[in-house]
């Protein structure tokens, strides 16, 4: 059974109108009981005739003269006594009231509020650098608190994310770091002391891990305007064809160096995009195919529009990815061997990049084994609008 949610505004006006009810129906009953009371008393003040009077008139019957004069005599006194009573009846219960609604209005907010508190707490505790932020919080029926609580959640898993990204990050860049440096380190020491000649085949081996360095920084830095939203930034009506075929021809020279047959199947796919980020996206699946899947010695790049979507397919026959390549395609540093994973030359954020672009571009970057064999490597951007 689902349970009923109310807003915010419709839960206060049930509260305050129970509370109303609640006040005159206790005024309303007090001062009723207090009342007969106060008759009953009044009455026992009374003469004999007085009382013998009060009592024929409330039955209908006429009284005697004389105990009706007893009974005019004393009533204004008793009637204004009574009255005075009264009054201060109503203010007695109406007092009782007003406490009893209070601390209905209490419980009530505390229940409404209970879930604030624990999210409260939980966000102290995130402003402490624990992001675990306890156990989940319970949300009752009110639906911006239900809201609010999933939000809070939704935050809170994407923060314990964040976290385990950085910290596999910063351990992931320590570690790609560590070899050029060492290297750098070592060899400078050893031109230091002596023991290796400072000649231009030396100053080579250097500049060659500065530059594996400088590439590493840059792509970095590309990654970091992903995280801010900022990879993206001249958007223009284009062609995917026409932007694969620039990209290919481009890269056409260092296809053939590496022995690599091109195959293009180039149909019109209109889509808006940065030029510049969508070419470094295709140089970057061409560069992987030429770096890791030469074997195959061929590629195919085809666009087009697929079920209302323009897209762009880069097929190979390499040796494909292993399973997982999923899981794997985001994280840093990621090679599919590691045991190659320098003597190719990539920095292993290839994929990162490739994918951060096309998360910019609000499109989906698919990777499937191909049916011979290899794999392909799909870009689907929304439809145009």
């Amino acid at each position: 059974m689902r349970v009923q949610r109310l807003s915010l505004s419709t839960m206060t006006a049930i509260t305050i109108t129970t509370m109303l009810v609640f006040a005159v129906a206790m005024i309303y009953h007090g001062v009723s009981w207090y009342a007969d009371n106060v008759q009953e008393r009044a009455i026992a003040t009374l003469s004999p005739d007085a009382a013998r009077a009060f009592s024929d008139i409330d039955r209908g019957v006429m009284p005697d003269q004389q105990q009706l004069r007893a009974l005019l005599e004393v009533l204004p006194r008793v009637q204004n006594a009574a009255d005075d009573e009264l009054v201060a009846s109503v203010f007695v219960f109406g007092l009782i009231g007003v406490l009893l609604c209070s601390l209905l209005g209490y419980i009530i907010s505390r229940r409404i509020a209970a879930p604030l508190r624990e999210l409260t707490r939980a966000a102290q505790r995130m402003a402490a650098g624990d992001f675990s932020g306890g156990e989940k919080v319970k949300a009752n029926r009110i639906v911006e608190i239900v809201f609010l609580v999933d939000s809070f959640e939704s935050l809170k898993q994407e923060l314990q994310m964040m976290e385990r990204r950085l910290k596999f990050n910063t351990m992931a860049v320590a570690h790609e770091l560590r070899t050029p440096l060492t290297i750098l380190q070592g060899r400078l020491h050893g031109i230091a002391d002596d023991i290796f000649p400072l000649d231009k085949q030396a100053i080579r081996h250097l500049i060659v891990q500065v530059e594996g360095l400088a590439r590493l920084v840059d792509d970095l830095r590309t990654l970091s305007l992903a995280e801010t939203n900022s990879l993206v930034k001249d958007i223009e009506p284009l062609d995917l064809a026409a932007e694969c075929a620039a990209v290919t021809e481009a890269a056409r020279p260092l296809l053939d160096e590496a022995g690599i047959r091109l195959d293009l199947s180039l149909e019109p796919a209109p889509v808006s995009g940065d030029r510049q980020r969508l070419r470094q996206l295709l140089l970057i699946l061409i560069d992987n195919v030429r770096r890791y899947a030469a074997s195959g010695k061929s590629l195919r790049c085809s666009t087009g529009i697929r079920d209302g979507q323009p897209f762009i397919a880069i097929e190979d026959r390499g040796p494909g990815f292993p399973p997982g390549v999923e899981a794997h395609g985001i994280e840093l540093f990621w090679r599919t061997e590691p045991s190659r994973a320098r003597t190719t030359g990539g920095t292993g954020l290839g994929l990162s990049i490739a994918r951060a672009i096309a998360q910019a571009h609000n499109s989906d970057m698919q990777i499937a084994a191909a049916q011979d064999g290899g794999t392909v490597v799909t870009i689907l951007f929304k439809a145009p609008s």
